[in-house]
């Protein structure tokens, strides 16, 4: 007799924003729940796995595989990037807060997604590094903002150093991808 599925849908997403907003330590925090302090820039991209159960329109809980793909933030890495959006039915759009430079480019994330795929995917825009809060040039407010004025599906504070909202924004995207 075949065996169940372990889940009920499998969607492809991306991690998206400026090179050191924390894109790769939001997804190792995700898959690990730990935090490391070493920086290492990502090359091309990085491949992830991993499940996640979220409730359905309906109320019923469904198990979705997230299989997340962390791409290239630096400018080095433009021409490349495209490529790997193609399948992506949700991202996630990092920016750090105690840069303002990060916050600036977000639009150009947006267009780059949807220039890349022919369409706008669920976007949820996620302030990180909030845990740096004595040197956060970035408000909420503004974060707030952005969401509203760019039609996205959400707006959430993380922090890869503390945990804060990082299962949070994932789960709040697996739902977004299967709406």
């Amino acid at each position: 007799m075949a065996k169940a599925s372990e889940f009920d849908f499998m969607r492809k997403v991306v991690m998206i924003g400026a090179g050191g907003s924390g894109k790769t330590a939001l997804v190792n925090r995700f898959l690990t729940q730990k935090f490391s302090e070493q920086y290492i820039v990502t090359i091309g991209s990085q491949f992830a796995v991993k499940t996640v159960a979220v409730p359905d329109n309906n109320g019923n809980s469904v198990v979705v595989k997230l299989l997340v793909w962390d791409l290239a933030g630096q400018q080095r890495f433009d021409f490349i990037r495209g490529s790997y959006y193609r399948g992506s039915k949700g991202a996630l759009l990092v920016f750090d807060t105690t840069r303002k430079s990060t916050y600036i480019d977000l639009p150009k994330w947006i267009e780059e997604t949807e220039n890349a795929l022919g369409e706008r995917i669920p976007i949820i825009l996620l302030a990180n590094k909030v845990d740096l809060a004595e040197d956060r040039v970035i408000t909420t407010e503004m974060g707030m903002q952005f969401v509203e004025e760019y039609n996205l599906v959400a707006y959430l504070e993380t922090s890869a150093l503390t945990g804060q909202n990082v299962e949070e924004a994932f789960s709040l995207l697996a739902k977004s991808s299967i709406d």
